[in-house]
């Protein structure tokens, strides 16, 4: 484990039977899996990192028995309350950490430099963290994927020399351009915050293969998502599937393998205030593909109307159909979306670029830190 004053803790969402880093790194090197964020962090800052594997092997027995309790996320809260001090930074990957650990440093009386990495904000069971309990006095940083959400924490409170925006990344060794034809079809990929039923009443009829890659075949759980947004399909739409749509689980290189023979990248999504579907916008952008997406109230960093792709308003199926059917009419039209998507990607979503910024955050951290307390090197407690 890491010594006080120098290496950082990252705790991240992870799930039983993932690989440890060490292997996620070895299949990324392989070709096998893009690379993980947080492990390019990781490897930056010669961090350790608090996922399932290290509640398995190395967890301390209090978190342990929390864990056997409470759940693998309050494990990991603990493990991260109970080790933190020995780090120089704890960078909480997501609300459910970061959250729950500023609230903890703050009952506690702790101050440790603690950074958040964060997605959604604005659920009044997370902004009660900061605008009633003002848990952010023991936040060091907070780091959005969006400025929309930035937003929400400034109305709640939080200062602006906290927030930092990091855009959402992609590694582009792994989501490429491809030199396969397209074929006459169209894909979507995800299941968060997304809206098929709109995109399925979209395409009924259209004379074209529609992809739906809902799940990934990476877990060796296996991952229900792709059935569960079946059903509720076939629940919505009284006659189930159209035709011409089908449902696929994939692996990272069957999904690439999918956005390579895709005319375009499609992402329906519901009308959410933060960047839901991003990921597979900047998956699509990556593999230069032009990409229709929804353009709810949190999608609004990425995609430029006309440039990289089409926006079509929330819940309206003839809008999306309107928009397919111009770009399958259009073919060199989505093809000069598609090279304008990728260069944006390679210019400012690639995932070293952002390892980069967050090393930099990080580092403006430890020198506001310095600022304040002259000589200070370890976590205040």
């Amino acid at each position: 484990m890491g010594q006080a004053g120098g290496r950082s803790l990252i705790v991240v969402t992870s799930r039983p039977g993932l690989p440890e880093p060490a292997e996620l790194e070895r299949l990324a090197v392989k070709g096998e899996l893009p690379r993980k964020d947080y492990v390019e962090l990781a490897r930056a800052l010669d961090a350790d990192i608090l996922d399932a594997n290290h509640m398995e092997l190395r967890a301390s027995p209090p978190a342990r028995a929390i864990e056997h309790l409470w759940g693998l996320a309050a494990g990991q809260i603990a493990e991260a309350l109970f080790r933190g001090g020995r780090y120089r930074h704890v960078i909480a990957w997501a609300d459910r950490f970061g959250l729950p650990l500023a609230t903890a440093h703050k009952l506690a009386h702790l101050r440790r430099d603690l950074l958040m990495l964060s997605v959604w904000l604005s659920p009044p069971k997370k902004a009660v963290f900061l605008k009633r309990l003002k848990v952010h006095s023991h936040l060091r940083a907070i780091v959005s994927y969006g400025s929309v959400q930035m937003e929400h924490a400034r109305g709640l409170g939080v200062s602006p020399e906290k927030l930092f925006l990091a855009l959402q990344p992609v590694d582009n060794r792994f989501w490429r351009p491809s030199s396969a034809p397209a074929k006459q079809l169209i894909a979507a990929a995800g299941s968060e915050g997304r809206d098929y039923v709109t995109l399925l009443r979209a395409v009924r009829g259209l004379d074209l293969q529609v992809e739906l890659a809902v799940g990934h075949s990476f877990s060796a759980t296996g991952d229900t998502r792709g059935r569960e947004i079946s059903a509720r399909i076939g629940d919505i739409e009284g006659e189930g599937l159209p035709s011409n749509v089908r449902l696929r689980t994939l692996s990272p290189p069957l999904l690439r393998d999918l956005y390579a023979s895709a005319r375009f990248m499609v992402v329906p999504l519901q009308d959410l205030d933060y960047d839901a579907g991003v990921t597979a916008i900047v998956e699509a952008m990556a593999m230069a593909k032009a990409v229709i997406v929804t353009r709810t109230r949190g999608q609004v960093d990425v995609l430029q109307e006309g440039e990289q792709g089409l926006y079509v308003p929330p819940a309206d199926p003839r809008a999306m159909r309107a928009a397919i059917e111009h770009l399958l009419a259009h073919p060199e039209e989505a093809d000069r979306m598609g090279r304008a998507g990728h260069a944006l990607v390679t210019k400012r979503h690639n995932l070293d670029a952002y390892t980069s910024r967050l090393v930099d955050i990080v580092r403006a951290v430890d020198g506001a830190r310095h600022k304040d307390q002259p000589g200070h090197r370890s976590a205040r407690a």
